[in-house]
């Protein structure tokens, strides 16, 4: 018994030692329960034949287009991505790199070789150089696979800058990002005083109704058009006849002819100021002021004129006359009862209605205002009879407006990330990059793809492959496949690759430790126990 300690001990530590000692090779490719590399080369061409969608979702597959309709392999096959040769590629590019640190060093003359000639102080020779890859955004997908290489948020494909995250427009197409441009739509007016920053047609409003300036035919919304007003961008003023700069509703004398409007029968007229028989003809140019009878050059003094009125020549005297201008609109209905032209104004403005262009001054010219005497409705856009404003469905598409994101589009309705683009024709409904014809999850943009097809997207799936293994120990997350027949062998077994072998080694030889350590303390406890003396009660030993 007294050998049974010692070796016991000796045979635990040789058999910590051998399985530490052979761990590497227990964990090489030839003995992995999950796949590490080396498939059959033939393996993604057979499984995606014709299915560039699953060949895509395959992170050790890519998919090779053909452009030749002829070609047999049109429109495309399925080829095993090459790691080996990456790695020999990133090996030459650093050489590459430490020969050229090393020649700008020396500040030698640039040399020629099969490679690219060395440039600037330096530059060094070769056969070649290895290919580089590029990840802008650094989110782990190299740009040729990404769709937003800048991780900006908008697809590379609507993108005017892919590899800037600080910019994606250029409305003006000069070069410089909206973000950075202070001229947008490139009008000569800076964004920050351009109230149409991306219409180089108009860059001012001033009524502030829905059309720019340089569209507007009433820029002050006064209801005389720009062409006859003389002051457009003031909507107290519309006339100045005396040309004074002085509007005539600010002016007491409009016609400038020393005679105050107030005194004046034509106020509007230089050449007249009164009408002392009120024949409505000014007595510079009557003949006859005080319609006698008698010519002025005959007439040694002006006589008593009894003056009759008879606006419209109808016969029937004004004071008698239920409608003076003969417009067919009686007199006590009339806003202008001496202007056969008007009779109404409907918005109060210095235009009468049939001259005004905009009758209800709400900003909309008569000619597309569906409601022209209307001040709070303009626009009819479903031609229901009712105005947009108070219509709860302008489209008519059975979805209230405060629903509708395209209120004013009966085809559509809906805008599910809000990129301005109506979900049925929009080609990345969610805005996660991913169109579409690729995403599983078109309506979710935290979701696009499920490698092992078990309705929880890789996102949110912690073993995308359901293999069994968590991603985060996974060497191939998305390749969860293995020979059953060879005892849960991988499908081929790779000599050159230990890098899944380094990495669980250490954790292997962990665990083995840990459990020698406790077999040990165990057996160490056991073997104390069983030598510590029999203790006899005093009692029995008495007794015999």
């Amino acid at each position: 018994m007294r050998f049974l300690k010692p070796l016991s001990l000796v045979l635990i530590f040789v058999m910590v030692f051998s399985v530490g000692l052979h761990a590497p090779a227990l964990l090489d490719d030839s003995y992995a329960v999950f796949p590490t590399e080396g498939r059959d080369s033939d393996y993604c061409e057979d499984t995606y034949e014709g299915d560039e969608n699953g060949c895509v979702a395959d992170p050790l597959c890519e998919w090779d287009d053909e452009d030749d309709p002829t070609d047999d392999d049109y429109p495309g096959e399925c080829e095993d991505v090459d790691d080996d040769d990456e790695e020999d590629d990133d090996d030459d590019e650093e050489d590459d790199d430490d020969d050229d640190e090393e020649d700008d060093d020396t500040n030698t003359g640039g040399g020629t070789g099969n490679g690219n000639p060395g440039g600037g102080g330096g530059g060094g020779s070769g056969n070649g150089g290895g290919s580089t890859t590029v990840d802008t955004d650094g989110d782990g997908i190299n740009d040729d696979a990404d769709d937003d290489d800048d991780n900006d948020g908008v697809s590379d494909q609507q993108d005017a800058f892919p590899k800037d995250a600080s910019e994606h427009s250029d409305f003006d197409e000069d070069g410089v990002g909206d973000n950075a441009d202070s001229d947008d739509d490139n009008d000569g007016f800076i964004d920050t005083i351009d109230v149409y920053p991306y219409d180089a047609s108009e860059w001012t409003n001033h009524d502030g109704d829905a059309l720019g300036d340089n569209a507007d035919p009433d820029d002050d919304n006064d209801g005389v058009n720009d062409q006859q007003d003389a002051f457009p961008y003031d909507a107290s003023e519309q006339y100045d006849t005396d040309a004074d700069g002085i509007g005539n509703n600010a002016d007491s004398d409009d016609d400038n002819d020393g005679v105050g409007d107030a005194d004046d029968a034509f106020p509007l007229n230089a050449n007249e100021a009164f009408d002392y028989d009120g024949d409505g003809i000014g007595d510079n140019a009557d003949t006859d002021d005080d319609n006698d009878g008698v010519p002025d050059t005959e007439d040694d003094e002006l006589g008593e004129v009894v003056i009759v009125n008879d606006f419209d020549g109808d016969g029937i005297s004004d004071e008698d006359d239920p409608d003076d201008d003969n417009d067919g609109v009686v007199d006590q209905n009339d806003l202008y009862p001496f202007n056969a032209a008007e009779h109404a104004n409907n918005d109060g403005d210095a235009v009468g209605d049939n001259a005004d262009t905009d009758d209800d001054n709400d900003g909309y010219n008569d000619t597309v205002d569906a409601f022209p005497f209307n001040a709070t409705e303009w626009a009819d856009n479903d031609q229901d009879n009712i105005g947009d404003n108070a219509d709860p469905d302008d489209d008519n598409d059975g979805i209230p407006d405060e629903e509708d994101a395209f209120p004013l589009d009966a085809t559509s309705s809906a805008d599910f990330d809000l990129d301005g683009v109506p979900d049925t024709i929009d080609l990345d409904i969610d805005g996660d990059g991913v169109p579409n014809t690729l995403d599983l999850y078109p309506m979710n943009f935290t979701e696009w793809a499920d490698n092992d097809g078990d309705g929880i997207g890789n996102n949110l799936d912690v073993d995308d492959d359901n293999d069994g293994l968590l991603d985060i120990f996974d060497a191939y997350p998305f390749d969860g496949r293995w020979d059953q027949s060879s005892g849960g062998a991988s499908l081929s077994a790779s000599d050159d690759d230990g890098s899944a072998s380094l990495t669980m080694t250490p954790l292997l030889l962990l665990l083995v430790f840990s459990f020698g350590v406790s077999v040990a303390l165990g057996a160490r406890k056991i073997w104390e126990k069983k030598e510590e003396p029999m203790k006899v009660p005093i009692d029995e030993v008495k007794s015999q």
